[in-house]
């Protein structure tokens, strides 16, 4: 286990200068972050008899930043302050349900924009500061970063004879993502399977009802679009057979020493809750970040002289 402190850049936009300042804030190095982690390892090798060996290696690691210092604002509040919080940590609107009958919409807290494009269906925003409108002082810390806390890497292998297997399993836990689909954005025909919407008849769907032409408030879906992004990874796979000139004639013919025959392939299984298959989000909600992940399967040979 280690830790460690060090001081980070701030942008002119993430100082607490006013507006009246009249000019962009020059960039400082005045902010600093604290980074604590530790890693395990565990490595095992085993020969059951002369044909056969097995091994494995299970590495943990953990790895946490958190923001000391951030030039923060005094008088800002202090669930909204990046001191004392995760870096990356996200904020926004923090969703609890659904209002499904127009009482429970009239009796909703008022949206600071577009109030009336509320409809039945949509997604109840938490007045987080209780000031009976929902506004940017509502924005929430909430969930995990982009960042996971936590990634693990499983190793198996087997060697049998002239034979060998190996399996490599990667995953990440404590981490949360957006992906925004964006069904009937700015009146495109593309509905993306999300699941289930919200209608009169189906009250307990995976999403809230999709809009058409009104435009309710930007914020209007919350932290919805936050999933959990932890997954396990089959990252790669190899099965292999080496023939030796001691056994083959046709190696022998070749004059050559053993030929290596191999089957392996690429990121083949993934378990998760994310709706796609991607590691990396790169631009926020707006933009989906990372080309999905390419599955890839090798079949080829290796000769040795």
């Amino acid at each position: 286990m280690g830790s460690s402190y060090q001081y980070i850049l701030l942008q002119g936009g993430a100082r607490a200068i006013p507006s009246y300042f009249g000019t962009a804030a020059p960039a400082v190095n005045q902010g600093e972050v604290k980074n604590k982690g530790y890693e395990l390892e565990l490595h095992i090798r085993k020969s059951l008899n002369p044909n056969l060996r097995v091994y494995s290696d299970f590495i943990i690691t953990h790895a946490k930043n958190k923001v000391i210092e951030a030039d923060d604002p005094l008088l800002r509040p202090s669930y909204q302050k990046t001191a004392g919080y995760e870096v990356g940590t996200w904020r926004g609107k923090v969703s609890n349900g659904y209002y499904s009958t127009w009482d429970a919409l009239y009796g909703s807290t008022m949206h600071n924009t577009n109030d009336n494009a509320k409809l039945p269906g949509n997604v109840y925003i938490v007045d987080y500061n209780g000031d009976g409108v929902i506004d940017d002082f509502d924005n929430a810390p909430w969930g995990y970063s982009d960042w996971p806390l936590n990634s693990y890497n499983a190793n198996f292998g087997l060697e049998w004879k002239d034979l060998s297997l190996f399996l490599q399993f990667y995953g990440v836990n404590n981490v949360n993502r957006d992906v925004a689909f964006n069904s009937l954005n700015n009146k495109n025909l593309t509905v993306y399977d999300e699941g289930t919407f919200w209608s009169p008849m189906n009250q307990d769907p995976t999403q809230p009802l999709p809009r058409w032409s009104t435009v309710p408030a930007g914020y209007f879906r919350g932290n919805f679009n936050r999933y959990d992004a932890s997954y396990v990874r089959l990252k790669n796979a190899e099965i292999a057979y080496t023939f030796r000139n001691s056994h083959w004639s046709f190696v022998r013919k070749a004059r050559l020493d053993n030929v290596r025959l191999y089957l392996n392939g690429n990121n083949l299984i993934t378990w998760t809750k994310m709706p796609d298959d991607r590691e990396q989000n790169i631009g926020g909600a707006s933009y989906q970040g990372a080309y999905p992940t390419m599955r890839r399967f090798n079949l080829g040979f290796n000769l040795f002289f």
